[in-house]
């Protein structure tokens, strides 16, 4: 028998409380006598407006604070949106219900009450997951994707304060604040597949509390042994903007020490569009490179058809996945995920002669411009992209087992954040320039990737 008043705790948007308070309903059902006190927790997730939520996917990106509370017994019990949960739960703590989904469909809510077929070429349409872009470009790949980020009446407000023609967002949340009015279109899942667990709410407990997990098992509607606790995993601080390639490695505490800005001037950008004829082919060695200039393409020429037709080379695989859910798919992908890699590559038909414009970072070195050059290329370049240094959220390195830096910029600013790095974490870099970068600072480090 629970004799004392459970702490739930939550985060404090406006859809958290109304889930909160949907599972005290559910609770009171099967539990009359129960008493409950909120308790709300702003996480990482509602500090950050900036990070994609494409970028934190799968991740406690919306869980961690509220994780840490029900592990120092600061509450006894939590309540998340089940698609919010890591791919990992944390050790000590336990899943025990996942409830029926309200809802599980994406929506459109649209400016003139169009539905995604109705929308005009070039619409700019605002989301968040990756899995939403990535599906709204293959249906619709005019459209303009942009990221947006907020609580649900945010995202709305958003349809005139970033001048979107659309948003798309999951049903369920629209439906739990009494904003189902606004829903243009409920979107077939033959168009958008969504998450599993999209509309459902989960209940999670610390491991050993036995007694909440017979009772929330009560309003438990899925099978979560599917979500039973894995072994403890490495926790890897990624320091790079992209986690995805990095999620197999562990628990991934994600803290860029970059970001990614548009170049201040676009009009050297835009004197390369006015030459793209000139060009055989285009280079991409970054999602980066591809995003920026060819919205910018966009901007200028309403499509990109100017671009159709020509080579299109992608330094690998994420860079290939962006292009082609850019509706400009590469017409060859690097073995090497390096920029070696596309020289060897391309040194193995006749370079000489051709033209190739390549879009590129302002930290960007000339290596690979100088190997095509010496292969008898011509290469023009554009900086379409800036790194910038971020405003890294400081972590506590001594539940940090190994760090990745992803360029010489992000070692730099850890530097200037934590002064040194300590001597316990394993350090891995990506490419030989940011190994090199981390050795002058007598780090050790090991190459987990090869890129000029």
């Amino acid at each position: 028998m629970i004799k004392k008043a459970l702490r739930v705790g939550t985060r404090t948007s406006p859809l958290a409380l109304v889930q909160v308070q949907e599972i005290l309903r559910a609770l009171k059902k099967v539990a009359p006598r129960i008493k409950t006190k909120i308790v709300g927790i702003d996480t990482v997730g509602d500090k950050d407006k900036k990070t994609p939520i494409s970028e934190m996917e799968g991740t406690d990106f919306f869980t961690r604070e509220i994780d840490q509370a029900l592990l120092r017994k600061k509450i006894d019990l939590a309540v998340h949106s089940a698609k919010d949960l890591p791919d990992v739960m944390p050790e000590g703590i336990a899943i025990a219900a996942v409830t029926a989904s309200v809802d599980p469909y994406d929506v459109l809510v649209s400016q003139k009450d169009l539905k995604l077929r109705e929308l005009p070429k070039g619409a700019r349409v605002g989301t968040s997951s990756e899995r939403r872009k990535a599906q709204l470009r293959t249906y619709r790949p005019d459209l303009t994707i942009v990221d947006i980020r907020g609580t649900m009446q945010e995202r709305l407000d958003k349809l005139k304060s970033e001048r979107l023609d659309a948003v798309v967002i999951a049903g369920a949340g629209l439906l739990r604040l009494g904003l189902g009015r606004f829903i243009t279109e409920q979107i077939s899942l033959d168009i958008l597949k969504p998450h599993p667990l999209q509309g459902s709410l989960a209940v999670t407990v610390r491991q050993e509390d036995e007694a909440l997990k017979k009772l929330f098992s009560k309003l438990d509607k899925k099978k979560i042994a599917t979500y039973k606790i894995r072994s403890p995993l490495k926790r890897i601080l990624v320091t790079g903007t992209c986690v995805e390639r990095f999620k197999r490695m562990g628990e991934i505490v994600h803290t860029p020490m970059i970001e990614i800005k548009p170049v201040k001037d676009p009009g050297r950008i835009d004197a390369a569009i006015k030459r793209l004829a000139c060009y055989e082919g285009l280079v991409f060695t970054s999602k980066h490179a591809v995003q920026y200039f060819l919205e910018r393409l966009r901007k200028k020429m309403k499509n990109i058809a100017a671009a159709k037709g020509k080579e299109i080379i992608a330094i690998g695989r994420a860079t290939a996945a962006r292009l082609a859910g850019s509706g400009l798919p590469a017409t060859r992908v690097a073995r090497e995920e390096s920029a070696a890699g596309i020289v060897k590559m391309l040194r193995r038909s006749s370079l000489r002669g051709k033209h190739f414009l390549i879009p590129r970072s302002e930290l960007s070195n000339d290596r690979m411009v100088e190997a095509l050059r010496k292969a008898g290329a011509v290469v023009d370049t554009v900086t379409v992209y800036r790194n910038v240094p971020a405003k890294a959220v400081r972590q506590d390195l001594s539940t940090i087992d190994e760090v990745v830096f992803t360029s010489p910029s992000t070692v730099k600013n850890f530097l200037k954040i934590y002064r040194k790095i300590p001597g316990h974490l394993k350090v891995k870099a990506i490419g030989p320039v940011t190994k090199a970068c981390l050795e002058e600072h007598g780090v050790p480090a090991r190459i987990i990737g090869k890129r000029f």
